[in-house]
């Protein structure tokens, strides 16, 4: 469990953050499109960091615009939720076109289901919204020695189902409301291969149909929109 005051530190490979010269000027992305909030952040991360440079987007294409044009960029802190992509899109095409920038989020989504997903994505670290102004500072600080640092998730939630790659596709596709033909279509498998999956995640997530499952899997944090 990993509450406001614990946190989880697992060495960060692909970022070359560790023994970062503190003479360096650190060059941060806020990504959050609560004004109030991404001025709250940024306040934070100027305490946290003696010589820090900030740009700022309220929403995914001004973000996108800031990395194409921004170079060196130390560090991007990213909500979930923006204008302008939807669900894990803009997390995705994120790391895919900018694989060597540390990415944060930065969310009220902290079920350890949905950080686990977040995760697999590739994030570089997770900071709850309810963390206190000192647990994100020190996670800032610990993010630029090379940490992976994840604060902030829900303490009283154990996720009780664990999910294959599989499962959870058949889950998010389930979720926008495609039929069994169409998800086998989508993934190259047969119908028959697609209702066993659908069986066993009503069975997993103790369901009687797929209304009910999808709303458990939102409920348990295993689908993010």
């Amino acid at each position: 469990m990993v509450g406001d005051n614990i946190k989880i530190k697992l060495e960060l490979f692909p970022i070359e953050l560790k023994g970062l010269n503190a003479t360096m000027s650190i060059r941060v992305i806020i990504v959050e499109d609560h004004e109030l909030f991404r001025e709250g952040l940024r306040l934070l991360v100027q305490e946290a960091y003696s010589d820090v440079q900030i740009f700022e987007a309220h929403d995914f294409p001004t973000a996108k615009n800031l990395l194409s044009k921004q170079t060196d960029i130390t560090l991007m802190l990213f909500d979930i939720h923006l204008p302008g992509t939807t669900g894990l899109a803009g997390i995705r095409e994120i790391k895919n076109s900018y694989p060597t920038i540390p990415l944060v989020v930065v969310s009220t989504v902290d079920s350890q289901a949905s950080v686990k997903k977040l995760l697999s994505l590739g994030i570089d670290g997770f900071i709850g919204k309810t963390s206190s102004k000192a647990t994100i500072i020190r996670a800032l600080r610990e993010i630029m020695d090379g940490e992976k640092v994840i604060v902030g998730t829900q303490e009283h939630f154990q996720p009780s189902v664990d999910l294959s790659p599989r499962l959870i596709i058949t889950l998010e596709l389930l979720a926008k409301g495609l039929s069994n033909k169409e998800i086998a279509k989508q993934l190259n498998i047969s119908p028959a291969t697609v209702r066993e999956y659908v069986s066993n995640l009503l069975d997993l997530f103790g369901s009687s149909n797929r209304t009910q499952l999808v709303l458990k899997a939102r409920q348990q944090g295993f689908l993010i929109d």
